[in-house]
């Protein structure tokens, strides 16, 4: 054959071949575009990162530091009952016993040198990381030869010096690794700093720090960023205060009053305690689900537009939904929780349902999370949405077409209702009917109110407001109000 039959047979096969072989490889492309598509969207409504390191036993050195110069003034029992069973009795609690704490606690260890060669900053922009780094270096070169840094998960120093904003040992309490020891600043990227001992043995887990004064909620709160990690550059549980605020020395010494302007006193990412001298609060919905302790099941996603009836367990004691998720069109999202007076939210102002506004692009310390309080912005202490209070009893966003309705409990669980403007008014008065039919019935002990409860109840699930109020306000035809 000649050479130019042969290549116009071979042009003429590879044509063949390819009206074969191009409807497979379409279909194969289809079926993976439909993947990474599906993907895609699973991504858009699931919860964003999560931690993979933060459930689990952790094994946590914790070791007591002295200064030749300065004298502790807390006994040595009384820090570690409060580092070992305090902090560990919180982050059981908060994690809902998915994490917990193996600690080898060590005390005293006395360091080379003065307190001031130690000392940092109370202004988390100003503290010079060459101290730090000297604080860490010099009290692992002090307990090297007995101690295998690699059995450990995280590093504890407790500083033994009474300690206040620029007194003692200047900051109370801060995370070191992932945080300090990357410099504190706008836009900082996070990182863990692999730090060594004198006789060259190394760490490169987290490592945060803590005076012997220190609340509870100061090391959990930098426990906390310890033990989530970093993703994609950020810490991924990070500072929810305000860090301009915090750094501003012209307003004196920073104090939540000051720097707690996004969330207040209701996540201990933003404010450490409620009151000086007693047990911390808990954490949000935000920090749980960046910490891995609130899966994608317990989390209720309505779109804005939607109507959508949820019953909320309380946040601090866990159950099958914990929080309901509004994500919107720039990216933001809501987070609807319930927080009730139990555990460690027991220290809270208030109670009933918050409403948070999460910008996950935000720098940290920038508005990460914002609490939207019902009362009005900047008050944390009566933020929560009430189906009993008048002028706390609706959250409207008109823009994005949400409305969040706090609804009527049921013993612990409070019911919230994600909808639009259009049905507020039929619903809360639907809502207000059914908790008053409930109240009656805890009062009469009446058992036959039960079935026109359940009644009211799915028709309002059903979204048929006018009708559960109907139902509610009558028993066996009579008008229960009377």
């Amino acid at each position: 054959m000649h050479i130019t039959e042969i290549r116009k047979e071979i042009a003429r096969r590879y044509m063949i071949t390819v009206r074969r072989v191009m409807p497979l490889i379409l279909a194969c492309f289809l079926v993976v575009s439909r993947v990474v598509l599906a993907k895609s969207t699973a991504e858009e409504v699931g919860l964003g990162p999560q931690s993979t390191q933060a459930v689990g036993n952790k094994r946590v050195l914790m070791v007591v530091v002295r200064f030749p110069d300065a004298a502790p003034t807390t006994p040595i029992e009384v820090v570690k009952k409060k580092v070992i069973e305090g902090l560990g009795s919180y982050v059981d609690e908060q994690s809902y016993g998915l994490a917990s704490i193996t600690a080898d606690f060590r005390g005293y260890v006395m360091l080379p040198d003065a307190l001031a060669d130690y000392r940092v900053s109370p202004y988390n922009f100003r503290v010079d990381k060459t101290r730090i780094r000297k604080l860490i270096g010099d009290t692992m070169t002090a307990i090297e030869k007995d101690t295998d840094f690699s059995a450990y998960d995280h590093f504890m120093i407790v500083p033994a010096v009474h300690t206040m904003p620029g007194q003692g040992y200047g900051m109370i309490c801060y995370c070191a690794n992932p945080g300090m020891l990357s410099g504190v600043t706008k836009g900082y990227v996070p990182r863990y700093v692999t730090m060594k001992s004198a006789g060259g043995k190394e760490f490169s887990g987290g490592i945060f720090v803590g005076a012997e004064n220190a609340n509870i909620g100061m090391f959990a709160h930098d426990y906390f960023h310890v033990l989530a990690g970093v993703h994609d550059g950020r810490r991924l549980v990070p500072c929810l205060y305000n860090y301009k605020l915090q750094s501003d020395a012209s307003a004196g010494l920073p104090s939540f009053e000051h720097h707690a302007t996004y969330m207040g006193l209701w996540d201990i990412m933003s404010q450490h305690f409620v009151k000086k001298g007693e047990p911390p609060q808990g954490t949000s919905s935000f920090t749980k689900i960046r910490l891995g302790w609130i899966k994608k099941h317990q989390v209720r996603i309505v779109k804005p537009g939607a109507t959508d009836f949820t019953l909320l367990a309380p946040l601090s004691k866990g159950g099958q939904l914990l929080a309901v998720k509004i994500p919107l069109d720039d990216g933001s999202y809501y987070l609807v929780e319930n927080r009730q007076p139990i555990g460690f939210d027991r220290m809270l102002p208030d109670s009933g349902i918050i409403v948070l506004k999460v910008n996950p692009v935000a720098d940290e310390g920038y508005g990460t999370v914002e609490v939207l309080c019902a009362a009005g912005a900047g008050n944390f202490m009566e933020a929560t949405y009430r189906l009993e209070a008048s002028k706390r009893d609706c959250f409207v966003d008109e823009r994005n077409n949400v409305t969040i309705l706090p609804l009527w409990k049921q013993h612990e669980h409070v019911g919230v209702l994600i909808t639009t403007s259009e049905h507020r008014e039929a619903a809360g008065k639907a809502a207000r009917a059914i908790q008053a039919l409930i109240d009656q019935t805890a009062v009469t002990k009446d058992n036959t109110m039960e079935t026109v409860i359940l009644e009211a109840v799915t028709a309002f699930r059903n979204n048929e407001f006018e009708k559960s109020y109907t139902i509610a306000i009558k028993k066996n035809g009579k008008d229960i109000r009377h």
